[in-house]
């Protein structure tokens, strides 16, 4: 969020007012005046006394009056505004200063040019001064305190998009060091099993190889442009879990039911990985018959994206592991997505686990 250049000048203080615009002070200084000098087209008699062309030339000569005096109230007040203060009673001090200098430059200015009709007294000026000093100090003052109250949820709106900024960065920086500690551990176990099955089941290896390439080519999209859509996140699961049906010969079932339109919606990355992940090792993995893992994607009107991984392992009576990968998902949905997201945990029938996370439904950015 990039605040206006004179709203981030080098002389602003924490909560000080910015500097006013000269051309902005002048288009209110002469609003202010035109609107003034409107009071002679609401005075009944001058509608029965004069003619049209009467009272135009009578309103144009008042306006031009207190354009006179409007106008140098205005630019007194925006040079006031850019004169360094250290506290909120000499900035106060300045602009009361301006505008009572202002409003006697004008009025010498009408003395000067012969505007008036007869000579003013000494006392007759000051009571003008008085009047515009007054209606100034009214309108300085709302302007002052609307731009205070802008300036104040600028900053407050900078604030929450430097914490929103931080927190994304660490949640990503938490989800590299998850990926430095699971891959290396991933990548030899399945390294070795390759040269195992090379050597006693070549046609077993070669199909693990192939999917082994297929899972690291996966990987690639989330590790150039730091972002996930849902097709991603499906393809490194189907690339995963066609390695453990290798290794598992025969004792894993997939099921992955993701429709073709829901693919290029955004996603966090590793999710459904790490959901699947789990299901492997503390469900499937400890069933003496194996079972099935499925992942199904759905979505609810169009606003929710619902995504359900499930197996038919050993359910909540198995190792159910650290927890610490459900807690960083649940940690990485809260800060993407704050309640608009949710991950819950459920017996599936007839055994196993459910897991389901609901996000809202959000298009990938172009890379």
């Amino acid at each position: 969020m990039k605040l206006p250049r004179e709203w981030t000048s080098a002389d602003a203080r924490p909560g000080a007012a910015p500097p006013l615009r000269f051309g902005l002070a002048l288009a209110c200084g002469a609003a202010v005046a035109l609107v003034l000098s409107t009071q002679l087209l609401f005075q009944p008699f001058v509608w029965r006394g004069f003619e049209w062309d009467e009272i135009l030339q009578g309103w144009l000569d008042l306006a031009g009056q207190r354009l006179a005096v409007a106008l140098p109230i205005a630019a007194a007040v925006a040079l006031a505004s850019r004169v360094p203060a250290n506290t909120a009673l000499a900035h106060a001090a300045l602009f009361g200063m301006a505008i009572v200098a202002g409003a006697f430059a004008g009025e010498l200015a009408l003395i000067a040019l012969g505007s008036l009709d007869t000579p003013p007294s000494a006392a007759s000026i000051a009571a003008r001064v008085a009047q515009w000093c007054m209606l100034a100090f009214s309108v300085a003052g709302l302007y002052y305190l609307w731009r205070r109250g802008a300036s104040g949820r600028a900053a407050m709106q900078a604030s929450e998009l430097r914490r929103i900024r931080l927190e994304r960065e660490l949640v990503q920086a938490r989800l590299q060091a998850l990926r430095s500690q699971i891959e290396p551990h991933f990548l030899f176990n399945t390294l070795a099993t390759v040269r195992r099955l090379h050597e006693t089941e070549p046609e077993r290896g070669a199909r693990l190889l192939a999917h082994f390439l297929d899972y690291l080519r996966s990987t690639q999209p989330q590790r150039e442009h730091g972002q996930c859509t849902l097709g991603d996140e499906v393809d490194l699961v189907r690339a995963y879990l066609a390695m453990v049906e290798v290794r598992m010969a025969g004792r894993l079932r997939v099921e992955l039911d993701v429709p073709a339109a829901l693919r290029p919606l955004e996603f966090p990355a590793l999710t459904i990985a790490t959901l699947v992940e789990n299901a492997v090792k503390h469900g499937i993995g400890p069933a003496p018959e194996g079972g099935c893992i499925g992942v199904r994607a759905r979505q609810h009107g169009d606003a929710q994206l619902e995504v359900v991984v499930f197996d038919t392992g050993v359910g909540f009576s198995g190792s159910g592991g650290s927890g610490i990968g459900l807690a960083n998902i649940r940690a990485r949905l809260q800060t993407l997505y704050g309640s608009a997201a949710s991950l819950r945990l459920a017996a599936h029938d007839p055994h196993g686990v459910r897991a389901t996370m609901r996000l809202p439904c959000r298009a990938a950015e172009p890379v």
